[in-house]
């Protein structure tokens, strides 16, 4: 009986092992995130995908960077300090259960997105709104567009290389072929604010 007993305890405890969860916050080519809610076996997925494509990025990057230099239609230097290599953290520990980790998620987005609200209350805080220059929005424009251009072409270079796709949350890859979203990751909240250049209306694409 007591051989039973522990024998089940035992498969009790592997079953819950087996379920838990953790939450990753995961960085695209364009240092854009989102968490995701994954598996031990989807997060190591991620991992070896990570490292499959540290190897290839490098070189990608150095043709990219040579045909970008070739084209005199590309009207500013090749925008290697704004293509980054995908990655990706754990925040906190494990979870027993996706509904666990989704209530943790839940509370820490609110946050995020309080704390975005109120950085953006102060900086426009006691400031006049000023009328933009025609000319100075082309140009940045122009600038966001070449930068999502780059990010797009050596997206679609690591896809070819790879036979894969490599997911992206701030604009279309240069892959024509649309992703569905994961259903066992929620979808993010709120995704961090685009950096410096790049466009805060990208045109969105659903990730894995």
């Amino acid at each position: 009986m007591n051989k039973t007993v522990f024998c089940l305890m035992m498969g009790l405890v592997g079953t819950v092992y087996a379920q838990s969860v953790g939450i990753y916050q995961v960085f695209d080519m364009a240092g854009q995130s989102e968490h995701q809610i994954l598996t031990k076996e989807e997060s190591a997925k991620l991992a070896t995908e990570l490292k499959e494509e540290a190897k290839v990025f490098p070189a990608i990057m150095a043709t990219a960077k040579k045909e970008w230099e070739a084209n005199k239609d590309n009207k500013m230097p090749f925008p290697a300090a704004k293509i980054k290599l995908r990655t990706a953290k754990k925040i906190g520990t494990d979870f027993p259960s996706k509904e666990a980790a989704m209530k943790k998620l839940t509370q820490l987005e609110d946050r995020i997105a309080e704390k975005i609200a109120e950085d953006a209350k102060e900086k426009t805080s006691g400031k006049k709104k000023q009328k933009a220059d025609p000319e100075e929005v082309a140009k940045e424009t122009l600038k966001n567009t070449l930068i999502n251009n780059a990010i797009s072409d050596v997206n679609g270079r690591m896809v070819a290389k790879l036979g894969r796709e490599v997911p992206v949350f701030g604009f279309m890859s240069s892959s024509s072929e649309k992703k569905e979203e994961k259903k066992d990751a929620p979808k993010d909240v709120k995704k961090d604010a685009p950096k410096d250049g790049e466009k805060k209306d990208a045109e969105k694409k659903p990730a894995h």
